[in-house]
């Protein structure tokens, strides 16, 4: 499911976006959720509250918030998200782009330039149909974590603590065991009680770890040769657990 936000306060282009987005959603065979805002505190306010989206439509100009305030505050969280502008408002193309904004469309060729967008994530937005989850039994039911919410794995006494996206989840299990469960490379052992998931690596310095979300955190010297060269050339693995 591809869930998408339209922040946008004119009628007539939201119904534009709204038969756009169906007609492209239904070629590459994905299926999707939109909703619509016209007014940028709501979607902030939404976000605050754990609902967020994966393909935000921003106009500029909007009735409280400048859009690009928005960006700005959505990018804080949210490293993924893909931000495109719609607007009628050229002028702010350069700004936009500083925050990793993946299209700028101006109104007037939105009909011939937001097919091209969806279909350039094509590859993207498929691939999220198979996103995996990390699942965890609890006495009340299957706790699912999906794997790109994850931020890293602590080791507190005999658990293992899963930071994500909504909070913290204690396993009792071996980072070994939670490693191996996992089975992907996204996860990199970076200290015999961390492991982080590299997607929100910032930077590596002193012998740490800087990741997007603002938490810092230890690697070992035993493994700081192989975190750096892993990071730097993309070279993963944990088999020296």
């Amino acid at each position: 499911m591809v869930n998408i936000a339209v922040l946008d306060d004119e009628a007539i282009y939201i119904d534009h976006i709204k038969e756009i987005t169906d007609t492209c959603m239904q070629q590459m065979n994905l299926e999707y959720r939109i909703r619509v805002y016209d007014e940028g505190q709501d979607v902030l306010d939404d976000l605050e509250n754990n609902i967020y989206y994966d393909i935000y439509l921003l106009d500029v100009r909007l009735p409280d918030i400048n859009g690009l305030e928005v960006a700005k505050m959505l990018r804080r969280r949210l490293s993924e998200a893909v931000l495109i502008y719609i607007t009628n408002y050229v002028d702010y193309a350069i700004e936009a782009y500083e925050v990793n904004t993946f299209r700028y469309i101006p109104k007037l060729l939105i009909g011939e330039k937001l097919p091209q967008a969806y279909y350039s994530l094509e590859v993207l937005l498929k691939r999220k149909k198979c996103e995996f989850f990390y699942s965890i039994k609890r006495y009340s039911g299957i706790e699912k974590i999906s794997y790109r919410n994850i931020y890293y794995l602590k080791k507190e006494k005999k658990y293992i603590v899963i930071v994500h996206k909504d909070g913290r989840s204690a396993v009792r299990k071996t980072m070994k065991d939670i490693l191996e469960e996992l089975q992907s490379e996204e996860f990199l052992l970076i200290d015999r009680g961390y492991a982080v998931n590299i997607d929100y690596v910032k930077m590596i310095k002193d012998y740490q770890v800087y990741l997007e979300t603002g938490d810092i955190l230890p690697v070992s010297k035993p493994r700081w040769p192989f975190v750096r060269d892993a990071l730097l050339h993309g070279v993963y693995g944990n088999d020296t657990i």
